[in-house]
């Protein structure tokens, strides 16, 4: 069980790589096209059972073969422009030579002669997903920015970095391609004919049917178009049902999948009558109208349904069921074959109605059996599923990649998520996403703010700050942590970087001989997390004694105080110091002060902002009183003025900490203020 959760977490994960997300988002972005494409075809299927054959209905009809026709290559542009957004000069090439990779992998006519339909039918099958992998392959390997090369060096003309990065990958991608062609052509010359006699003599017609079925969803739920992709199999399917004279597999979209991928449209019905959640309900009805029409992917893409474990198994049974009780009614009698071809995005009813020419009761009851069955199996499946995910402490989990820059997003991702709940949960992802590559990339850096003892005006101890560095070299606060409480995985991460550069700057001090303490700010992982924990034993071991500090918050001390007050005298026993950093601005509760056992307090900004207001003052000089007869050392964090400064030193308070005496800096104009520091102390 532990091992299926776990994998289930993993494959969860991965619904937030870069690449699915750009799976997505090229298949929500061509909803459009399927829409017009799907009312065409009603109303060319309309007209055809109506008997009209006016002009109208001759283009209706004409435009509908077109768009059906054009819908891999759609489905090829919308995919190369995704995967590629983040670079809008490489998008465009990649679309344009993806489209001849993918008619030569489909069998250009001017590549052979004499193929037979069988073979351009098995070429179409596998070609979308390898014209796609080629062509983004090759122009990532020729198309690279170097941004490690010196800004005033000119390598060589513009010109000719164009062609090495756009043309010459465009180049090599249709030279693979035609070679890839020509060795499919080759091999099914060789040996299709033997594999389609194997395949029409050994394997019952009923079960190929059934296992493409259960094929389709399968690739569906790892985000594979699957009638798109499995175009050929579909064909060889209907060769061998001429041939045996057996029901054409066309049934399957009349019976099996109703609202497309996965027979979403029992799902549907199940969100909008079980589901107690309004954001479920909410997405259940935008999805109504396309779903309807067979169209799937709002559904798919917006719970997720794509890399989903928990669904996985209603998602696959459901249409691989309703085709083994159609072909079985149709094999019995009880149902006859429908001898109208209907396309896949008629609704539900209406196919029956036009693949039979009339209202025929036989077909609408069993397709409302269909319906009803996956009703059934999706009001279990779904209600474990909500289960699950209530229960489940971290509902998001991201696991770090060992490259994390393989996972990054594209800042100009189109991200088109219906709920609520996925755009937050979305957002999270991604920036969790960007802080792995920031930590790997080396954008994360550590500064340190000094903090002073105003009677020497010499620096007392150093506290640890974490930044990130933006592409203009600037440095911001860590505004994303608070996103990123949701991914412990990712915070255990973080705060073990922060402990072992912590301690690495703290041993480059010692070596110069620059004796201060280091104030790391920690979360409630230090308590919880074993792998944290060992990282901070490991960097105690490897630093001098009397050299590192612990700031931590009430938030942190309240998640388990007995637990907590244990650590604490631990580390302490270590010579690790303690201080409660922004007292004044959380619960600040007296009743607990007496009982933690740390060796510092530190007063919040918001604390002092007032001190020159004599109640405020009051205050002030009453917790700094507390603290003495408690035998805690106080620090004030946001001295800003020289007010401020003036009036906590008459209050009696002599370690501060804020801009009016140092600002955060980086670990160089440390180590030079140090020494500047070290010097003036030796020529006294």
């Amino acid at each position: 069980m532990a091992n299926f959760r776990d994998i289930d977490e993993r494959l969860s994960s991965l619904s937030a790589h870069r690449t699915l997300l750009a799976i997505r988002n090229a298949y929500l972005s061509i909803l459009p096209y399927v829409i017009v494409m799907a009312a065409v075809t009603v109303a060319a299927n309309l007209f055809h059972f109506a008997g009209i054959d006016t002009g109208i209905a001759v283009y209706v009809s004409h435009l509908a073969r077109y768009l059906g026709e054009l819908f891999p290559e759609v489905i090829l542009l919308s995919l190369s422009w995704s995967l590629n957004s983040h670079n809008r000069i490489r998008a465009p090439a990649v679309m344009l030579v993806s489209l001849p990779v993918f008619w030569i992998l489909c069998g250009w006519d001017q590549l052979y002669a004499e193929v037979g339909q069988q073979t351009r039918s098995l070429g179409s099958t596998i070609a979308i997903y390898p014209a796609i992998l080629l062509t983004h392959t090759t122009f990532k390997l020729f198309a690279r920015e170097n941004t490690r090369s010196h800004p005033q060096r000119v390598v060589m003309s513009q010109m000719i970095t164009f062609n090495l990065r756009y043309v010459l990958p465009g180049v090599i991608a249709v030279m693979l391609a035609i070679v890839l062609r020509f060795v499919f052509v080759a091999l099914a010359d060789r040996y299709a004919q033997d594999i389609y006699a194997l395949l029409v003599d050994r394997i019952p017609y009923h079960l190929e049917v059934i296992l493409f079925v259960m094929f389709l969803q399968v690739l569906s739920l790892f985000a594979i178009h699957g009638y798109a992709t499995m175009l050929g199999v579909f064909e060889y399917l209907q060769n061998k049902s001429d041939v045996l004279g057996l029901p054409s597999p066309e049934f399957f979209t009349l019976y099996a999948t109703p609202g497309g991928a996965g027979s979403v449209l029992c799902l549907m019905l199940v969100m909008l009558v079980v589901s107690s959640r309004r954001e479920y309900k909410s997405l259940a009805r935008i999805s109504a109208p396309l779903t309807l029409f067979n169209i799937s992917e709002t559904l798919v893409f917006g719970i997720p349904l794509v890399f989903n474990l928990r669904m996985a198994w209603a998602f696959i049974s459901v249409p691989t069921i309703n085709a083994s009780l159609a072909y079985a009614a149709m094999s019995m009698g009880w149902v006859a074959p429908p001898p109208n071809s209907v396309h896949w995005a008629v609704p539900y009813l209406i196919s029956s109605y036009l693949a039979f020419d009339g209202v025929y009761l036989p077909s609408m009851l069993l397709q409302l059996t269909c319906i009803g069955c996956g009703v059934l199996i999706y009001s279990v499946a779904w209600r474990r599923y909500v289960h699950r995910e209530r229960s489940s402490k971290d509902e998001y989990p991201v696991f770090p990649s060992r490259n994390a820059s393989d996972s990054a997003f594209g800042d100009d991702a189109l991200d088109i998520v219906l709920m609520e709940e996925n755009v937050s949960r979305w957002s999270r992802i991604k920036q969790a996403d960007r802080t792995l590559k920031w930590l790997n990339e080396g954008q994360l850096e550590l500064v340190f703010q000094p903090i002073v003892d105003v009677r020497t005006h010499r620096i007392k101890h150093i506290e640890a700050l974490l930044r990130y560095r933006d592409a203009q070299g600037l440095l911001h606060p860590p505004q994303f942590l608070d996103v990123l409480r949701h991914h412990p995985g990712v915070m255990e991460g973080i705060e073990c970087w922060v402990i072992r550069t912590a301690a690495h700057h703290v041993r480059q001090w010692n070596e110069a001989g620059f004796s201060k303490r280091l104030f790391i700010n920690v979360t409630p992982l230090f308590f919880s997390s074993g792998n944290v924990r060992r990282c901070f034993f490991n960097a105690l071991n490897d630093c001098p004694i009397n050299s590192l500090g612990i700031e931590i918050t009430e938030q942190a001390l309240l998640e388990d105080l007995p637990r907590t007050l244990s650590d604490i005298k631990l580390f302490q026993s270590m010579d690790v110091q303690f201080a409660l950093d922004d007292f004044g601005s959380g619960y600040s509760s007296f009743n607990y002060l007496s009982q933690l056992g740390v060796d510092f307090i530190k007063l919040d900004k918001t604390l002092i902002d007032n001190i020159h207001l004599p109640r405020q003052a009051s205050v002030v000089e009453s917790v700094y009183q507390l603290c003495r007869h408690l035998s805690l050392q106080v620090i004030c964090e946001g001295v800003d003025k020289d007010a401020k400064e003036a009036r906590l030193e008459r209050i009696g308070v002599t370690l501060m900490q804020g801009f009016l005496l140092y600002r955060p800096m980086e670990a160089p104009a440390l180590e030079t203020l140090l020494r500047q520091e070290q010097h003036a102390a030796g020529s006294l």
